[in-house]
């Protein structure tokens, strides 16, 4: 009878804790629900993605039963699913999304809508949350991760902060690649646009203009037409600032981007000589490796796959930091989805002689550790990795080699000079050397 009775009692406080979750509406026991105790859920899922010809958002929302509809709010500021943190910006709102509207699951937000005009080279964030049947109101979603505050240690608050928003950058119209930056150069790309035709590229620092009608088509883009102009003489660290303009002399974009200085190969380091078992091990071992003079470390990590490809006698011209020809005769094959880390012992450029499958890289830095000893990495730049991207450069002796493209790493304020190379996509990628050269005191980048 003992069991009997507790569980009699257990179940008793279950309906006590049930009853007070209604309330009586009048004498006749005539129950409703307490719609203060309700909560409507949120939708599932939220993603977003620009069109870089038009700059138009594209939004699925993963949609639940009973939403009677979705707002969605936009700001260049973090918002997060808790709705008390301030907000620091402006928050548009787009409201009355009905799932009615959606086209194959999506809506469309134009450039220009109601609410805003969405500008190219952007950080935008968002959350959505769902209003049901009912007018009951979910909570905010990002992209599933929460974050309410209150923790003391400002590197891991941030984190936190981060890793529970959910942004997208739109598309520049205008860039400066970090290779195609030079002491007394810079070489200015853009794409088409829906929106507007370039006539005129201006270097506002110089008061300049020249007709984009000068400008060379990139053959590397197939699914819109890229153009680059490179803008010489101009002084080694010193920013200019660039506009395109449309046929009416209105401005479409603007942005600014600094020379850099010449690199100083008498204070270079490099590794370009190793061997098979310095460089390539067993599916889940890291390799480290040191340059001739010890100065800095590389470590190969091989997360996904043991690394392959190795050879010393082969006869592959790179480009070298200041655009001559190094014949080099080592390789090594990074596999699959394999990170490299460089330590480093001051700032400086990283200059990688690489080819492979196109593939994109962030470089992170080392930027300390949270309460949980977790390392904490953050993106600081991306390159691309291009197919046999090779530039003529005429040798020593007058002859012309088609040389591979450097791909250049900007190492600066990593804690303990610690640096990560990732690719975000699995594609492999060959090395023939690394090379190594410190920041000249107040020389700039």
């Amino acid at each position: 009878m003992k069991k009997t009775y507790y569980f009699i009692t257990t179940v008793a406080i279950i309906l006590t804790g049930m009853l007070q979750l209604v309330s009586c509406k009048d004498s006749n026991n005539d129950w409703t629900t307490d719609s203060s105790v309700l909560k409507q859920r949120p939708p599932s899922s939220l993603t977003v993605e620009a069109d870089s010809a038009t700059l138009d958002l594209t939004v699925q929302i993963g949609t639940i039963a009973n939403a009677a509809y979705y707002e969605l709010q936009m700001s260049e500021s973090q918002l997060t699913s808790n709705a008390d943190i301030p907000v620091e910006g402006t928050i548009y709102t787009f409201s009355n999304i009905k799932e009615s509207q959606f086209v194959d699951g999506k809506i469309t937000i134009a450039r220009k809508n109601e609410q805003c005009e969405i500008k190219d080279n952007t950080t935008y964030y968002f959350r959505v949350r769902a209003i049901g049947n009912d007018n009951t109101v979910s909570n905010w979603y990002t992209n599933g991760m929460l974050y309410y505050g209150g923790i003391s240690n400002e590197k891991t608050a941030e984190r936190m902060l981060a890793n529970a928003c959910y942004s997208i950058d739109t598309p520049s119209v205008m860039w400066v690649n970090d290779n195609d930056v030079d002491p007394d150069a810079l070489t200015i790309s853009w794409h088409d646009t829906d929106y507007s035709t370039v006539a005129t590229i201006r270097n506002e620092t110089l008061g300049t203009e020249v007709s984009a009608s000068s400008a060379t088509q990139n053959p590397d883009y197939t699914k819109v037409k890229v153009w680059y102009y490179k803008w010489d003489g101009l002084e080694a660290n010193k920013a200019y600032t660039f506009s395109l303009l449309d046929d009416a002399g209105n401005v479409i974009t603007t942005m600014t981007m600094s020379t850099e200085s010449a690199p100083n190969m008498s204070l270079a380091h490099s590794y370009l000589a190793w061997e098979k078992d310095d460089v390539i091990g067993l599916k889940g071992e890291s390799k480290v490796v040191h340059d001739p003079d010890n100065y800095f470390t590389i470590i190969f990590n091989e997360e996904s796959a043991a690394n392959a490809g190795y050879t010393n006698t082969g006869n592959y011209y790179c480009q070298t930091p200041d655009k001559k020809v190094y014949t080099s005769k080592y390789r090594v094959q990074v596999k699959n989805t394999n990170t490299l880390e460089f330590i480093v012992p001051e700032s400086g450029r990283m200059y990688l002689y690489a080819n492979g499958s196109p593939t994109t890289y962030e470089l992170s830095k080392y930027i300390g550790k949270a309460e949980d000893g977790a390392d904490m990495w953050e993106v600081i730049q991306r390159v691309t990795v291009k197919k046999d991207d090779k530039t003529p450069i005429k040798d020593e002796g007058g002859s012309t080699r088609n040389c591979i493209r450097f791909v250049k790493l900007k190492l600066n304020g990593a804690v303990d000079g610690k640096y990560k190379l990732a690719p975000t996509a699995s594609k492999s990628c060959y090395y023939y050397g690394f090379v190594f050269v410190p920041d000249e005191p107040n020389a700039g980048q």
